[in-house]
């Protein structure tokens, strides 16, 4: 059985990666086209998911689930707001698109998810490990500032701080990482969606 996202979302805040990696798997696709229907800009729909993808990373805890455990009607509302924020910003016209258009039917969906996870999870589990045999290879500097910013989500300042080195020093370690991180996996991996979703959060927390 296919475990809720309340469960996920407490995995989550717990450092469960594999579980992020599932719940990012389950909605992707549904929410960008939800996002990109309303905006019809590929760069702020991969903006505007990305913020919320760093939002459930940073605090699981704002993110409300129903009676059935599932997460999805407040990822659209929020969603569905910062899509209104979006227009605002650009002073641009709203559609008249209400949060329940462009919608995948829940049977459609939940059959999709229960065939994704049986065969996704030992996959993430397995490309993670792949990733973190590449870190231990690193340079001790250089694996203190991809444990403090991508496992403990610690923010540059933080970082800095804790290992007394300047801003610039932790970005830079940390680009370096990443960088090696695709250098050495295997070629199968660098290409696949997983990683490229992978890195990209990694990329865009490095921003933060």
């Amino acid at each position: 059985m296919s475990p809720t996202d309340y469960t996920l979302l407490k995995k989550i805040k717990s450092g469960d990666r594999p579980a992020f990696m599932l719940l990012y798997d389950r909605y992707w696709d549904s929410l960008y086209r939800f996002v990109f229907v309303r905006t019809r800009d590929k760069e702020i729909s991969e903006e505007i998911l990305q913020n919320l993808w760093i939002k459930i990373l940073e605090n699981t805890d704002v993110i409300q689930t129903d009676d059935t455990g599932s997460a999805k009607g407040y990822l659209l509302r929020h969603l569905h707001y910062r899509i209104i924020d979006f227009y605002n910003s650009y002073k641009k016209v709203l559609p008249t698109l209400s949060i329940d258009e462009f919608d995948i039917p829940n049977e459609i969906e939940i059959a999709d998810t229960d065939y994704f996870e049986i065969l996704e999870e030992n996959e993430i589990s397995a490309l993670l490990l792949m990733i973190d045999e590449v870190v231990s290879q690193l340079p001790s500097t250089e694996q203190q500032v991809y444990d403090m910013r991508i496992r403990k989500n610690m923010s540059v300042n933080e970082t800095a701080e804790a290992l007394g080195i300047s801003n610039k020093t932790v970005s830079n370690k940390l680009s370096k990482a990443l960088g090696e991180i695709r250098e050495q996996l295997n070629p199968e991996y660098q290409s696949s969606k997983k990683l490229v979703s992978i890195l990209l959060l990694m990329e865009v927390l490095t921003r933060c």
